[in-house]
């Protein structure tokens, strides 16, 4: 039996996510946007600005500009199972030909958290981009979490392995 993950749509303008193919390992999330609202965005400085959503070639939209930081909305509000996460990943396209980064690296979506979804999205390209309604903006996957205790020991781990020195110590 092929799993389920519930979703609601927050407004008539979010799209439910599907997978591209049938050996995507991820599903594409999609920008929303609804008239007459404004996004959250930071500036370089930390500053937060509200971006007015506008129309562009006949869809809604807002420009990033550099070094800006969006959060994104999907316009959807995921049901996860207890036990289950949701990851949001950078999409590589998106990454490559618009230089939009997740500013938060990966995105982590618990299972207890009931608001919609955003994506953290970082500018690093010299201009602004135009990122319109239905744009994929990122990649998402439902895994299982794996939870254990945290054990204190009084001593400090010793050596198991030939391994010597810290960070970069094992190449380049």
């Amino acid at each position: 039996m092929t799993p389920s993950l519930k979703v609601y749509k927050t407004n008539d303008y979010a799209e439910i996510p599907q997978f591209a193919t049938q050996g995507s390992a991820c599903f594409d999330l999609k920008a929303c946007f609804t008239p007459n609202t404004k996004v959250k965005t930071y500036n370089p400085w930390n500053k937060e600005v509200e971006v007015p959503v506008k129309n562009y070639g006949g869809k809604l939209g807002i420009q990033v500009h550099p070094g800006y930081r969006v959060m994104m909305p999907t316009g959807l509000i995921f049901d996860i199972e207890p036990d289950h996460v949701l990851k949001v990943y950078a999409r590589s396209g998106t990454a490559l030909k618009k230089g939009l980064m997740l500013a938060n690296g990966v995105g982590v979506v618990d299972s207890d958290f009931i608001h919609e979804t955003h994506v953290l999205l970082y500018n690093t390209s010299d201009g602004p981009i135009t990122i319109t309604q239905g744009d994929r903006i990122a990649q998402a996957m439902l895994e299982r979490t794996n939870y254990y205790i945290f054990e204190e020991i009084s001593e400090a781990p010793t050596q198991k392995t030939d391994r010597e020195g810290g960070f970069g110590s094992t190449g380049e």
